[in-house]
């Protein structure tokens, strides 16, 4: 997937100057790494919203243009109102190609239903982990990792180590050892 987003350069910061961006319709944010200094930006209130509800903006690659330059990003904070829900802040991460980045995932659960421990045995999937913890290059990151529930019993539990791997993909947790191998969900009984 490839999202794209227009950004403008600002020069003002700070909170004065952050609350008259957002009173225009404009989020403050700010991107930073790489071989550069950070840059303040901001971006049009709609369009982010737009962006932010795509599925995967938080957790994919996102190329913001700014000044005609694209650059490759990944989200890294969000902030938003705690009562509207708008967004207020974004913090964004440059990217390069060949440079292998560490960021969380969201894990899809599939199967449930068709399992024995679900289906025959009047069990329930409890998931314990929505997100995984991965390192690959940008071009390798997956939207999400699947985990297929398919063969479980009741009383199964889904470690890390079930997860669906694509390649050029790793899961930093497994990189650290068999002892990392953390329960991710569980079949139980389901109550009444």
């Amino acid at each position: 997937m490839s999202l794209s987003i227009n950004a403008v350069a600002r020069s003002e910061e700070g909170k004065g100057a952050s609350r008259r961006l957002r009173n225009q319709g404009l989020v403050p944010a700010v991107i930073y790494g790489g071989d550069a200094e950070p840059t303040s930006v901001s971006f049009k209130n709609n369009e982010l919203l737009k962006a932010v509800t795509t599925d995967g903006f938080l957790t994919s690659v996102v190329e913001v243009s700014l000044d005609g330059k694209a650059q490759k990003v990944l989200v890294k904070a969000l902030q938003r109102h705690p009562a509207t829900g708008d967004v207020m802040h974004i913090d964004l991460l440059r990217v390069k190609e060949d440079k292998a980045i560490t960021t969380r995932v969201p894990l899809n659960f599939i199967n449930a239903a068709k399992s024995d421990g679900v289906a025959k045995q009047g069990g329930r999937l409890t998931i314990e982990s929505k997100l995984a913890e991965v390192r690959c290059l940008p071009a390798n990151l997956p939207e999400v990792l699947t985990v297929d529930t398919a063969n479980g019993q009741l009383g199964d539990i889904f470690h890390l180590s079930d997860v669906i791997i694509p390649e050029g993909v790793e899961l930093v947790a497994l990189l650290k050892g068999e002892d990392h191998n953390q329960p991710i969900a569980r079949i139980g009984k389901a109550k009444r």
